[in-house]
């Protein structure tokens, strides 16, 4: 099953992220850093002020979904309930820090811009938390056609759009040239989320929702309760970053260090690709033996398909960053920390469904609050000009970066321990296996760097793929994969079986 669904969503996170560097590109170049900075500052702020939208309540939804419950409409009914609660409250959240922090406190912002951008992306805010009603149905239901769809079209609307701006601005058509280009960001954002919000909708038709009941309630919050401390901090932890860069370097700064967040994002959104129905596997899996081996090759997977990526951005990180624009060559270091970052959060992924699927949310809680709090406290020490009058700390926008690497080391080695403890088993090093062919792989794209230079986008492209090439024979020849499972792999990635896929569910 994961098999053929998982290159089906691979091909629509290639597409996307596709799409999202093109996007991202026309921003960069023809609009600029601090424009961007100031949306992202914005999405940043409400993301600080949306600590209750989620509280858990997400991932106990999907596990259950995934017990094939003959009456799902009363958990429809009871999740769909608490949704639009954590929505409204986080709504009336955002409106009141904003009163109080202008009319009350009578602070401001480094720009008008962003307090407007803040107001329309809420529409953003509001059905981007509602669309989590029909992804999390379709994954239960292992539905990839009906997951991606929406996906696919958000972006590629909201990415045209941002083309299109880029080339009114480099045209300097006068229409856009008396409107902050921060505040037609945020329109799209909000237009294109409620797109998302709809085609979901239709796709998942007819929903079977029943009134909620108190006793389902219950066992939401239940299952969702040891989960909301550490989502409340995730959430913080996720977005305090920019807005601190914003306060202590600004816009641009502040501009840089999203786009290359941005830029290093399939790294995340790839593997979600292969990872997305392991809640649902293995819960099938759950009365059966073998299950920390699942998890173990699952683990495995996840960064044979990602770890080449990784080394990529890393090897060639000056020359990735002058794609967009070479006003991101001084950031290009961000590359080295954010890429590693995600290769560990990835990594864990197998580990947080196990124990989901396990019913141990409270370890979940456990671990991602002492990671995230790291990251917050970190962030605080790292970023600031100073603390106190005391310099040596200070990394500068880099120290976003590294808090966030040290926090996800944490992370990974607790996981691995707490899952080890209670499944009674030995840690599995076969991992590490994989550091050889990554190893080869970025001394090859060290070599290409000193001597080749690639900025063009046709050397970086050829250089790129023969490195990926390299990884895999030498993976091959070591027996981490086998040749027949990248080929049939490589043919499940037909942009055609979308519409029968869709058709077929």
């Amino acid at each position: 099953m994961i098999a053929k669904k998982s290159p089906l969503i691979l091909e629509g996170q290639i597409i996307n992220s596709l799409f999202g560097y093109i996007g991202l590109f026309f921003i960069i170049r023809f609009i600029g850093l601090q424009q961007w900075g100031f949306l992202s500052f914005s999405l940043a702020f409400i993301g600080v002020l949306s600590i209750f939208s989620d509280l858990g309540f997400n991932s106990a939804h999907l596990r259950f979904m995934s017990m094939n419950d003959p009456d799902r409409a009363k958990y429809n009914g009871s999740f769909l309930t608490l949704k639009f609660i954590t929505t409204f409250g986080t709504v009336l959240i955002i409106l009141a820090a904003l009163y109080v922090w202008i009319d009350v406190l009578h602070r401001g912002f480094q720009s008008p811009v962003e307090y407007y951008s803040i107001l329309i992306l809420i529409p953003y805010f509001a059905f981007n938390r509602l669309k989590d009603f029909y992804y999390i149905t379709f994954n239960a239901k292992m539905q990839a056609a009906r997951m991606m769809l929406p996906q696919i079209v958000e972006a590629v609307f909201r990415n045209s759009a941002f083309i299109y701006m880029g080339l009114m601005y480099k045209f300097r058509i006068s229409i856009f040239m008396h409107v902050s280009a921060a505040i037609i960001f945020a329109i799209i954002y909000s237009f294109s989320y409620f797109i998302f919000f709809i085609v979901s909708y239709f796709l998942g038709r007819p929903w079977h929702i029943k009134k909620p009941e108190k006793t389902i309630i219950k066992k939401y919050i239940t299952l969702a309760l040891p989960l909301a401390a550490s989502s409340i901090i995730a959430t913080i932890s996720g977005n305090i970053d920019k807005v601190l860069i914003q306060f202590f370097w600004h816009a641009s700064a502040t501009g840089a260090y999203a786009a290359l967040q941005r830029i290093t994002m399939p790294i995340i959104t790839f593997s979600t690709a292969l990872s997305v129905f392991f809640i649902p596997l293995l819960t099938r899996e759950e009365t059966k033996n073998g299950f920390n081996d699942n998890i173990s090759v699952f683990e495995r997977t996840i960064s044979l398909f990602i770890l080449p990526l990784v080394i990529i951005f890393i090897a060639l990180r000056i020359f990735v960053a002058n794609l967009w624009s070479a006003n991101l060559i001084p950031y290009s270091t961000l590359l080295i920390f954010m890429s590693l970052a995600n290769y560990l959060n990835v990594i864990n992924s197998p580990y947080t469904s196990g124990l989901i699927v396990r019913g141990l949310t409270i370890n979940i809680g456990k671990i991602t609050l002492i990671s995230i709090s790291s990251n917050i406290i970190l962030d605080f020490i790292l970023i600031p000009k100073s603390i106190f009058g005391i310099t040596f700390f200070s990394l500068g926008v880099i120290g976003a970066a590294v808090a966030t690497f040290i926090a996800m080391i944490i992370e990974a080695v607790l996981f691995r321990f707490y899952v080890i403890k209670i499944e009674k088993s030995k840690i599995n090093m076969k991992i590490f296996r994989q550091l050889i062919p990554a190893s080869v792989q970025f001394i090859f794209l060290y070599l290409v760097s000193y001597y080749v230079r690639p900025y063009s986008v046709f050397l970086f492209l050829i250089f790129s793929i023969i490195s990926i090439a390299i990884f895999f024979s030498l993976s091959i020849k070591m027996g981490e994969i086998k040749k027949s499972v990248i080929i049939d792999f490589i043919r499940e990635l037909n942009p055609f079986k979308l519409s029968r896929t869709l058709k077929n569910e």
